[in-house]
């Protein structure tokens, strides 16, 4: 992905990416400690990520898979997602179940 920045460019990889979240017609990349700012939509960016790599959570959120570390029950029947770094992320009841099937298939 190319990626402009305080008049620079830059190169990201998409496995670099740790989870990328929606802000109006933004998404906003989160790289380990570092994010930025795109001006593009997140049904459109997601439409560019692997399928296999890259999963919908929430309608505001979409989260690199090998990030995953942990599922944990919440309430109402949601889940909160716990990347390797410790952000946790909400897993909405709509994308719980294409989840679960997920890592189903990789357990």
């Amino acid at each position: 992905m190319v990626i402009k920045s305080a008049g620079r460019i830059m190169f990201l990889r998409t496995d670099e990416i740790d989870w990328i979240e929606a802000a109006d017609n933004y998404v906003r990349l989160h790289v380990g400690q570092d994010s930025h700012l795109l001006r593009e939509t997140l049904g459109a960016i997601e439409a560019r990520l692997d399928p296999n790599r890259f999963m919908r959570i929430h309608r505001s959120t979409v989260v690199n898979v090998d990030r995953m570390k942990e599922l944990q029950p919440w309430f109402h029947g949601d889940y909160v997602v716990i990347l390797q770094d410790g952000t946790r992320l909400n897993l909405s009841r709509t994308y719980r179940d294409r989840v679960i099937d997920l890592l189903g298939e990789i357990f």
